[in-house]
């Protein structure tokens, strides 16, 4: 045997304590292999030149002959003088026979006669020819489905032996009989059922009843276990089901493509309804940004204004404030209205100030304590003005009313004080146009003066 096939760098790859010299390995490695191969097909003999025949010019009925032959010729029995060495001859034509007999193991065999260098090879091969099953697998598999079936049909009786021996069957029986009774647990008392009634409502119950896939007795049949079902149910069942498709093969496309268009519609549906969600959702989204830029328009137009407003606020303010600067504090005007107030020897006069050429000339009230005529003419001293007394001049109230000055001096006399109520007829006709212009003026000085104040 050569041992090409097991290198001598093969043990390095131990540990150096336990890995001995290469040529050692390699003696054992041919040991074990010349032994294995001892023992396969004949040993160290030719199956083909222990049976008398020729490799390659004989079949199956010319190894039967020979073995026949060899076998008559050195039984044991047959040579009872060399009883060892002829029992020894019979177990190597008997192996012999048993080597060429199987076609697997012959063609095994003549391989390794063709090629006995693959000797890890022609191991394998001989181990699979010589221990490989004999019985068909088909056979195996009906003896295997037969004892489950059997088993599972003994197992299922059982279970039905229970069930009617079980108090359960007794009390489904009793309900049935109750049902059965139209005065129901008192005529079944009574003795309402007789007993041939019983027993056509037991039998067609227990029918019922093996008839129930839920029920034990269901299942405690033979065609109910595993080989008729998988042996013929469900191959049958298939065949129909196949002979039923080849026979509506075209309704069955049909209906296939129906619901793949009815799908694509179904998809073409809601691919459209998101799109039109999508452009929704975008013209939301720029309605939002209008709106957004308007309002930010609007509030820069607002803020442009609002300082605008202010500008303009602050602009007049400025030329009131000139105004009022240049503005003389002591000025003459005409009294256009007197009245007295409720606090006596009080009386509360405007007077308007300004030249003629004005057309909204400025008035001031004042409380003096003196009774002026109207159209009178006087100087007085406006708020912050200067007194010859040195003080300055404020807005007070006086005797309830606000006086916005001071009375400096009394000038030319106007056209009289008002006359009385004893006058002439045509006066007295013309005083109550004269009080309701009083009137009108008093209430316009009250207003002024609830303004200022």
């Amino acid at each position: 045997y050569s041992c090409h096939y097991f290198p001598l760098s093969f043990p390095r790859t131990l540990s150096d304590n336990m890995a001995p010299h290469g040529w050692l390995w390699c003696l054992v490695c041919q040991l074990v292999l010349g032994l294995a191969a001892a023992e396969m097909y004949c040993g160290e003999e030719n199956c083909y030149g222990l049976l008398g025949v020729v490799r390659g010019k004989v079949d199956a009925s010319g190894i039967k002959k020979a073995y026949r032959k060899l076998s008559m010729q050195w039984h044991p029995d047959k040579n009872p003088d060399n009883k060892e060495e002829a029992t020894a001859k019979f177990q190597a034509i008997a192996t012999a026979y048993e080597v060429l007999s199987d076609d697997s193991l012959r063609e095994a065999y003549d391989y390794y006669l063709d090629h006995p260098e693959e000797q890890m090879y022609n191991k394998m091969r001989y181990y699979r020819a010589a221990y490989q099953p004999k019985t068909p697998l088909w056979a195996v598999l009906v003896g295997l489905s037969i004892v489950i079936s059997f088993f599972q049909y003994y197992h299922r009786k059982e279970r039905v032996r229970a069930f009617l021996d079980s108090p359960a069957l007794d009390q489904m029986l009793e309900e049935e009989y109750l049902n059965n009774c139209a005065g129901g647990r008192h005529g079944y008392q009574t003795g309402e059922l007789s007993d041939a009634r019983k027993a056509e409502i037991k039998e067609a119950f227990m029918a019922s009843l093996y008839e129930n896939p839920e029920c034990p007795l269901y299942w405690a049949k033979w065609s109910h276990t595993f080989l008729p079902v998988w042996g013929y149910q469900k191959p049958k069942e298939f065949m129909i089901w196949l002979h039923w498709r080849v026979v509506n093969h075209k309704e069955i496309m049909a209906e296939r493509r129906r619901i793949a268009e009815e799908k694509r519609r179904a998809e073409e549906e809601a691919r459209r309804a998101e799109e039109e969600r999508l452009r929704l959702e975008r013209e939301k989204e720029e309605k939002r940004e209008r709106n957004a830029a308007y309002l930010a328009e609007r509030q820069r137009k607002e803020e442009e204004q609002k300082q605008r407003w202010v500008e303009e606020a602050e602009r007049e303010a400025e030329e009131a404030a000139a105004k009022e600067k240049d503005k003389p504090k002591i000025v003459t005007g005409t009294i256009i209205s007197s009245d007295e107030l409720r606090k006596k020897g009080h009386f509360l006069i405007e007077v308007r100030y300004g030249t003629e050429d004005d057309d909204d000339p400025e008035t001031a009230q004042l409380v003096v304590e003196k009774e002026l005529q109207i159209g009178q003419k006087v100087k007085i001293a406006l708020e912050g003005a200067e007194l010859p007394s040195g003080k300055i001049a404020k807005r007070s109230k006086v005797a309830g009313e606000w006086s916005e000055g001071v009375l400096l001096e009394e000038l030319s006399g106007g056209g009289g004080p008002t006359p009385p109520k004893e006058a002439e007829p045509a006066v007295e006709e013309e005083a109550p146009a004269q009080d309701e212009d009083e009137a009108e003026g008093k209430s316009k000085a009250r207003q002024r003066k609830k303004k200022k104040g």
